[in-house]
């Protein structure tokens, strides 16, 4: 596939992920606290599977992994809000398997996909290393999102959901700026500020309540 079809879909994804931003910063700023609506996870679903599509193309194990841990918790937030069970079986069953099919690829060429990632020439390993721990911080949101939301019965997005946001972004853009990846770049710079400002109106209610 050629490049340029490539990096569109790339920023497709990008373009997924800046929506659900949108939307979210929106309503939240509209409610005058952190909202956590439909739009941020459906927009995310459909990001996801646009990433692992290109973290398939560029053989980049570390956009592939990050992204199938991340589709199911997508899914489950979107449980949460009733809007996953309102979708029909017909679209619900493929979307549920789609990070299967990618896993099982994966460990199909995994022995050519580890060989790239411990002997890429174009990319030093310490980078794929420091690329994989940015990768790393950045998905743990998800796991204080996932035990927060649980122990409410909804979908929430706590502040410590966005400052370890911050963290990874920031991790993840100098990775994206390293590897001269324009949808890292254009995904992560515009996310900080409104990760940013989430936090800030998190910590000022949480300061309020106490």
């Amino acid at each position: 596939m050629s490049p340029t079809v490539v990096i569109l879909i790339g920023l497709a994804s990008q373009g997924c992920y800046g929506a659900r931003q949108l939307v979210q910063w929106i309503k939240t700023e509209r409610a005058g606290r952190v909202v956590s609506p439909i739009g941020y996870w459906a927009f995310s679903l459909v990001g996801c599977c646009f990433m692992l599509a290109y973290g398939w193309l560029r053989e980049d194990i570390v956009i592939l992994l990050g992204q199938m841990a991340s589709f199911y918790v997508y899914v489950l937030n979107l449980d949460y809000k009733g809007a996953w069970r309102r979708l029909p079986a017909a679209v619900r069953i493929p979307l549920y398997l789609i990070p299967l099919v990618a896993l099982g690829a994966t460990i199909w060429r995994a022995p050519e996909l580890v060989d790239r990632f411990l002997h890429n020439p174009d990319i030093p390993l310490s980078l794929m290393i420091y690329g994989t721990c940015g990768q790393v911080i950045y998905l743990s949101r998800y796991a204080f999102q996932v035990v927060t939301s649980m122990r409410h019965h909804e979908s929430m997005l706590p502040p410590t959901f966005w400052m370890i946001s911050i963290i990874g972004s920031l991790l993840i853009l100098v990775y994206g700026i390293i590897r001269s990846d324009i949808v890292l770049i254009l995904g992560q710079s515009a996310g900080i500020i409104i990760y940013a400002r989430n936090y800030y109106i998190g910590r000022k209610l949480t300061k309020r309540q106490h």
